[in-house]
């Protein structure tokens, strides 16, 4: 179950009552957020002078950062080809998203129109799609450690930009681990460029060990500052002093199929067991 949520540029989201979260930043606008924290990081205009650009959409959700990423690419470069691979798990909340009002965004509505009358299913998963010679958007129906582990073989050197958009560490776990994000590297191209609104040390460290650089992103909406990642950048080195405290161990799911509590008891436990074996000049 979902309801309306004004955020502060007057943009809508949705709340979720499963994972008790906004699907959207309130304090930064859901509209703002597409563009700020994820266009601007991945460098999508710049991207869009090439002629053509890839998106991993992480959890498609109500669409506004897919619509924010060809907005701001077609309006870089009207003859750009782009390509978005997405997943999510609630067909509702897309299909709820297409009756609300996206304001300077209405103009891409018909993207989502034409993805909800295309359906198809490819390896028993749901998928909707747009498809013409210069927009073409597939959104899977699945949780995304099935659409990783089923279907991210097809998406190997995919994505020029990911945007990492699930809800929080704390309640969705499962999308944070260092396993998950080992299979979102092998889908991002060696220039590509990951950004997540997350500020989480645990999970810069995830994105370190699968293979990312890591660097601080942009501070909208609060005063921390985002996270972006790419397999080019250097990691900070303020960040890799940080990796060696016992709260940055990261979120563990070998098989991709625990459950959100097993995930972080884990995790919860190897803090306890390092802090108490460490010596406190490594913990202070």
């Amino acid at each position: 179950m979902v309801k309306e949520v004004r955020t502060e540029d007057g943009s809508l989201t949705l709340f979720s009552e499963k994972f008790r979260e906004p699907y959207h930043s309130v304090t930064a606008g859901a509209l703002t957020e597409a563009v700020e924290k994820f266009c601007k990081p991945c460098r999508i205009r710049e991207r869009a002078k090439s002629g053509e650009v890839n998106l991993l959409d992480v959890c498609f959700g109500l669409g506004y950062n897919t619509v924010a990423f060809i907005n701001e690419a077609l309006s870089e470069n009207p003859k750009a080809r782009l390509k978005i691979v997405s997943f999510e798990f609630d067909i509702s909340v897309i299909e709820k998203s297409f009756k609300l009002d996206w304001k300077e965004f209405n103009r891409w509505k018909w993207v989502l129109r034409e993805a909800l009358k295309n359906r198809r299913c490819e390896k028993s998963v749901l998928v909707l799609s747009t498809e013409n010679p210069q927009i073409q958007l597939k959104i899977y129906i699945t949780e995304g450690r099935k659409f990783l582990k089923a279907l991210s073989c097809r998406y190997e050197n995919f994505a020029d930009a990911v945007f990492h958009d699930p809800f929080s560490p704390k309640v969705n776990p499962e999308l944070w681990t260092y396993e998950f994000f080992k299979g979102i590297r092998r889908m991002t191209k060696e220039t590509g460029i990951l950004a997540t609104y997350s500020t989480s040390t645990a999970v810069r460290r995830a994105l370190h060990m699968a293979g990312f650089g890591v660097r601080e992103g942009v501070a909208v909406g609060r005063k921390s500052r985002s996270t972006v990642a790419s397999p080019t950048f250097k990691t900070e080195e303020k960040l890799l002093e940080k990796f060696k405290l016992p709260t940055s161990v990261p979120f563990r799911d070998p098989t991709l199929s625990d459950s959100s509590e097993l995930i972080k008891y884990r995790r919860e436990g190897c803090i306890k067991l390092l802090s108490r074996s460490l010596p406190l000049e490594v913990l202070y």
